[in-house]
């Protein structure tokens, strides 16, 4: 096991190398320049006070210095000085990230605690209508982005229930109870999408599995109905549904961005989008690496599942 995960540990690292390289290299290519956010619009852009703006954050290198720079500094744990608050970048992200962490958990607990069972029933019922209900809400759910179903939830319950709060503050050190009421919304709206996902896979694997000889072994023993569904069924369907539950959990880190924005929740996504908006370049390539490290680990959680769940994978890994 532990050789199967320092394995799947050291292929992370080109992935990480590459992602921090394409996104300075994009950051770069975007129009504009931050020292003329920085110096203000009155100064030139090739005046003495521009030029010491370059200097002193290493801007006057040629680009390859430039990512060295960072990339020695980001190895030390050390992602430099936001470019327009001039505070550190590490202490933002850490105050930032506990928010994106803790609704995103919270989506994906709602994702399977909807999507599983539903998935289930839909392919016992196969064909009848509480399968083509769950198969049609599941449809509605897949192609309603969350910005707009957190819109519309955002104005119907300030309509119509006053007293709920939607856009409240979120301190989960100090008040995590609050934090995680404030949160609940915010994590039903993310999940949708990914609670139809978890329930498709579960219904195909399902309905793979229900037509297995050991079932019908199962049932001739006179196991219960529930039983045999569950401990027999489920049970050899969970390999493809751990996947959705990867593929999803890795779609709510990137959709927690969205979701943060359209609920002013103070995560790692708001972070992101506001150093984007200000060309904070340090800012910027320091929760992309964030975000993409947290997708990677989600990665090698599903993989390490697979390892545990799948013997085949133990005697060839």
């Amino acid at each position: 096991m532990l050789r199967y995960a320092a394995g799947r540990i050291v292929l992370t690292v080109p992935v990480l190398f590459g992602v921090s390289l394409m996104s300075f290299a994009i950051i770069h290519l975007i129009p504009g320049d931050i020292v003329s956010v920085l110096a203000g619009p009155t100064v030139a852009l090739d005046s003495e006070a521009a030029q010491n703006i370059r200097r002193a954050l290493h801007l006057d290198q040629p680009l390859p210095v430039q990512y060295g720079i960072w990339l020695m500094g980001a190895l030390r744990g050390d992602f430099g000085n936001s470019l327009v608050m001039g505070l550190p970048v590490a202490p933002q992200i850490v105050s930032h990230l506990p928010v994106t962490l803790v609704l995103t958990a919270m989506s994906l607990l709602f994702a399977i605690a909807v999507g599983l069972p539903a998935g289930v029933a839909a392919a016992k019922t196969r064909g009848r209508w509480p399968d083509l209900f769950i198969r049609a809400v599941a449809l509605l759910g897949l192609s309603t982005p969350p910005f707009f179903v957190g819109v519309a939830a955002v104005l119907l319950l300030s309509l119509y229930w006053p007293s709920f709060k939607i856009l409240s503050a979120v301190d989960l050190r100090h008040d995590p109870l609050g934090g995680i009421r404030t949160l609940l919304l915010p994590a039903f709206v993310l999940s949708l999408a990914s609670a139809t996902t978890i329930m498709r896979y579960t219904r195909a694997a399902m309905l793979e599995v229900l037509t297995e000889p050991f079932m019908a072994t199962a049932r001739a023993k006179g196991a219960g109905r529930l039983r045999v569904l569950i401990r027999h069924g489920l049970r050899n369907a969970l390999l493809p549904v751990v996947t959705a539950v990867g593929v999803t959990a890795a779609h709510l880190v990137a959709g927690a961005v969205v979701v943060e924005q359209v609920f002013g929740l103070p995560g790692i996504g708001q972070l992101m989008l506001n150093a984007i908006y200000h060309r904070d370049y340090t800012q910027v390539q320091a929760t992309v690496l964030v975000v993409t490290t947290l997708v990677v680990l989600i990665n090698i959680m599903v993989d390490l599942s697979y390892y545990a769940l799948d013997p085949r994978i133990q005697q060839h890994g």
